[in-house]
């Protein structure tokens, strides 16, 4: 093989590789704009199911801000969990936050991505309590970070990450 045939060979393979990014980036935002709604809405609901399956065998919610352990139960064991969740908006949503930021008004578009990546991470700490047939988890807090590889682009996509922890604790 020649030098102008490999010359030849990866200009054709970069001039596919435009043409294909070209034509991915619209449909990726209609697919967006279609979809990805539909796809919140089926995650939170998957995650409620599995919420509610927990509540139901401890017979409440054993998660709570409260700073100490119940008032006269003796506390045997307790261990820190923690539990985060990293998710990022999709096309449409950060098209719809972006005029909402421009024109003014409530950007609800990010509401369903927040409580997504909020109740999944309470969820997981349910979810390590009862694998440790802890009684309750004391101390929960949320943290939230906005992630992005450089902070001083505007135009990449925005990540946000949630990061809860408590005291799982077992009583006597």
């Amino acid at each position: 093989m020649e030098v102008w045939q490999i010359f030849l060979f990866v200009s054709l393979l970069f001039a596919a590789f435009g043409i294909a990014w070209a034509l991915f980036s619209p449909f990726a935002f209609i697919y967006s704009a279609l979809f990805s709604r539909r796809n919140h809405t089926r995650m939170l609901d998957e995650l409620r199911q599995r919420i509610q399956v927990t509540v139901d065998n401890y017979g409440r919610d054993p998660l709570t801000n409260k700073k100490s352990p119940t008032f006269g139960e003796d506390v045997t064991e307790a261990k820190y969990v923690q539990a985060n969740y990293v998710i990022g908006p999709g096309w449409w949503n950060q098209f719809i936050g972006g005029w909402h930021s421009f024109i003014g008004g409530k950007i609800n578009s990010y509401d369903d991505i927040l409580m997504l990546a909020r109740q999944n991470c309470l969820q997981s700490l349910r979810e390590q309590a009862a694998e440790g047939g802890y009684d309750e988890v004391i101390n929960v807090r949320l943290e939230t970070a906005r992630l992005s590889a450089l902070s001083n682009q505007k135009n990449q996509n925005k990540f946000i990450e949630i990061f809860a922890y408590g005291t799982a604790v077992k009583y006597s």
